[in-house]
């Protein structure tokens, strides 16, 4: 009986039966090839075994794949919202950039016809409206007329807005505020102010509207206080009526007891004031930046009021402490601060170097990554030599004051580098009394980086190298200069902040204008007097880096011979001159930080986070956006499509943020 044949496909059962009993008989190759199941192709083997009728042979899949034609919108719909967001962030960025023709205004209206463009974008461009609100300049004339309102329309629009939407109003994060409108009363400036904070429950950060704190009662720093995912705080704390009745401290006669320097010191607080201000730390459980700066006369009292508002602030990284007397913070309060990653110390007299170098000693201060020390008097290289050592993650260092640290009489060195850092990237030097050579300070550290004590170092800013030993150190380069410095000669600017007084007085009263239109704006800290030490102008310091490099160039580095057939010198130049090493990685820095300016020294002082940050319009060389710049420039220009893109002139206000 002949057996049953399976039911599947492929080859027959019957040829490789054949094919596996020749190979078991060893029958030769030639047997093999006359056998007639061999001198089949495989198609006729494929065709001779039977098989199913749905396993019949088909056509194979052609190797290009021709793709459905998408219908119109099928891409766009298929983006997630976070590639939107990222293209909202790029639009942004182009509008509100340094060096922009554009405005946070233009910005605005843009995204407003993004959000009514499509369906999708409609979610996208409301966070990237609200998350971070802008308002500059002043409000429109024909929006104060047709809301019937005499200061501030845009900010009652806002709040009427996010109060009657809650999603809107949890997506704003940070808000720009507009200047004080002048004739306006500052408590209702501030009140309007503290209205929109408080419809804001996810609130972060108020930027621009910086106001002074007298230790009264005040609607806006209640409104901030209340926000518990507040991240960022900046206080500018002047003298309460009862400090400028009463202008001497009590405790300063006794902190000073034994201090044959003895100096006054402004008033305490009311044990009511000082505990009233710590409240307003009670609840920023998500506070991470915190800059006190003290105006002439103002303090904080007791001595233990700094250690316990920074105990309330547990997630806080960056502390910036400026002109605090040393009734207010001293060596004590600088051992008891937590973990920090940036911490600014700018005159403090209560600091020695001392605490100075007990602080770096700590386990706690080595997470320090940013270290900013202005006009704090370190006196030792020693202790400088140990905040550079034990700070083990500190990556930027910048050290700005009048007098050099020295040695002491009865030590020396012996080996370099004396100072060393194996984790610095980014130094600034400023020593402003030596003018005519380099001092002790600046040698060490010379040598210091010759000898590779800054393996990582990048980037080093010396305002003041009068003999430049710092820039022979760094990498060559083809010129220093910026804009057209040399046509203008010396800077008039560069004495243009006043003098620090000998003792502490009260803030001076803003100046009042002469002729000022009734819709201008009021910047009260242009007018704050800031008794800071002068720092080495930047201006300065590009024009005498200029001048060094082009006598470099006088000196060849490289001399070449050209000689005749007969050995005779035909032609005898010099060529590659130039001050640096070209192997060395460091970049010789004279531009300053973005936001600082040439007179602090290329530093971000509390002044420039202070100022106006180019909103004001009354300064000179300086203009507004009115919305005109993407208008069509031709003969023939279109009056309705000009006067849709036109706005009230603002200034293009930049944010500034301390380092």
């Amino acid at each position: 009986m002949r057996p049953a044949v399976y039911n599947r496909p492929g080859r027959a059962p019957s040829s490789a039966s054949s094919v596996a009993s020749s190979v078991r008989t060893n029958d030769t190759f030639d047997a093999i090839l006359s056998s007639p199941t061999s001198s089949r192709t495989s198609f006729d083997s494929w065709n001779s075994s039977p098989r199913r009728v749905e396993y019949g042979w088909q056509r194979p899949a052609p190797i290009k794949q021709y793709r459905r034609r998408r219908e119109t919108g099928e891409l766009f719909a298929a983006l997630p919202e976070e590639v939107l967001g990222l293209i909202l962030d790029e639009l942004k960025k182009l509008h509100l950039k340094p060096g922009s023709t554009s405005c946070a205004t233009c910005m605005m209206r843009d995204m407003c016809s993004i959000a009514v463009s499509a369906r999708k974008l409609w979610k996208v461009a409301q966070v990237a409206l609200y998350e971070d609100i802008q308002l500059v300049g002043s409000d429109s004339s024909a929006q104060k007329k047709r809301y019937k309102l005499n200061f501030g329309s845009r900010l009652v629009l806002l709040r009427r807005t996010l109060r009657s939407n809650p999603e809107l109003a949890a997506i704003v994060r940070s808000l720009k505020a507009p200047a004080i409108p002048q004739g306006v009363a500052l408590d209702l400036y501030q009140n309007l102010v503290a209205s929109v904070i408080m419809a804001c429950p996810n609130f972060e950060r108020l930027i621009g509207f910086h106001q002074n704190h007298d230790y009264s009662f005040n609607r806006l720093f209640h409104a901030l206080s209340t926000r518990r995912k507040l991240v960022e705080m900046h206080w500018t704390l002047e003298p309460s009526q009862f400090q400028r009745k009463r202008r001497m401290s009590n405790a300063a006669a006794l902190l000073n007891s034994e201090n044959p320097n003895y100096k006054e010191a402004p008033g305490d607080l009311l044990p009511q004031q000082s505990e009233d201000f710590l409240e307003l730390h009670a609840d920023w459980e998500h506070l991470e930046t915190l800059s006190i700066h003290c105006l002439p006369g103002a303090t904080l009292t007791p001595i233990s009021l700094i250690p316990d508002i920074v105990s309330r602030l547990p997630a806080l990284q960056n502390l910036h402490l400026s002109h605090l007397p040393f009734t207010a913070f001293n060596d004590a309060n600088l051992l008891s601060l937590p973990s920090l990653q940036t911490l600014t110390l700018s005159h403090l007299p209560g600091v020695s170097s001392e605490g100075l170098s007990s602080f770096v000693r700590r386990p706690s201060s080595r997470s320090i990554r940013r270290l900013t020390l202005q006009h704090m008097d370190v006196d030792s290289l020693p202790a400088l030599s140990q905040i550079l050592s034990n700070l083990t993650a500190l990556e930027t260092f910048a050290l700005v004051q009048s007098c050099a640290p020295l040695m002491p009489p009865n030590e020396m060195i012996w080996l370099f580098p004396y100072l060393a850092s194996p984790s610095l990237r980014k130094l600034h030097w400023d020593i402003t009394s030596n003018k005519s050579g380099a001092c002790l300070a600046d040698s060490v550290l010379a040598r210091s980086i010759a000898a590779n004590g800054f393996p990582l170092l990048r980037i080093l800013r010396t305002p003041n190298d009068p003999e430049g030993i710092f820039q022979a150190l760094c990498k060559p380069m083809e010129s220093v200069e910026m804009g057209n410095e040399q046509f203008r000669g010396l800077i008039s600017r560069c004495t243009s902040r006043p003098s620090p007084p000998a003792t502490p007085t009260t803030p001076i009263t803003p100046k009042t204008p002469t002729k000022t239109p009734s819709f201008g704006l009021n910047f009260p800290m242009d007018d704050q007097l800031f008794p800071s030490k002068l720092s080495t102008n930047l201006s300065q310091s590009r024009l005498a880096a200029q001048k060094r490099l082009e006598a470099a160039r006088q000196t060849p580095r490289f001399t070449v011979n050209v000689t005749s057939e007969d050995g005779t010198v035909v032609e005898h130049y010099g060529m590659a001159g130039f001050i640096g090493q070209v192997e060395s990685k460091i970049r010789y820095c004279v531009t300053p930080d973005e936001g600082a300016t040439d007179e602090n020294g290329g530093l971000v002082d509390i002044s420039d986070v202070l100022g106006d940050g180019g909103e004001n319009l009354k300064v000179e060389g300086r203009e507004g956006c009115t919305g005109r710049w993407n208008t069509y420039s031709g003969n023939v220009v279109d009056k309705k499509d000009r006067e849709r893109w036109f706005h009230t002139e603002r200034g293009r206000w930049q944010h500034v943020a301390l380092p």
